[in-house]
């Protein structure tokens, strides 16, 4: 499954950020964009370590767009296979 990723993008003297809406709270940042996928997964793995919780379907893209709290940055679909605290997919 792809998860919807916002990022806000840096310039010469910030991060890029990004910030995942199903998953509330998970945030992450990247001084270049190529490393944004690696610190997604961090980002997911710790947010999810120790909680036993259902992990969210995705939300659908396009009504996430329409959401005006989400406006001058990109939107980035990340791989949502990422383990959970007890090893599971």
């Amino acid at each position: 499954m792809l998860y919807p990723v916002y990022v806000h993008l840096g310039d010469a003297n910030h991060s890029h950020g990004a910030e995942l809406p199903d998953f509330p709270g998970c945030f992450s940042a990247a001084d270049e964009l190529e490393d944004l996928p690696a610190r997604i997964q961090e980002a997911v793995e710790i947010y999810c370590k120790n909680e036993h919780m259902t992990i969210p379907r995705p939300s659908p893209l396009h009504e996430l767009r329409a959401d005006n709290s989400y406006e001058g940055g990109i939107w980035l679909m990340a791989d949502g296979r990422w383990p959970m605290a007890d090893g599971r997919y």
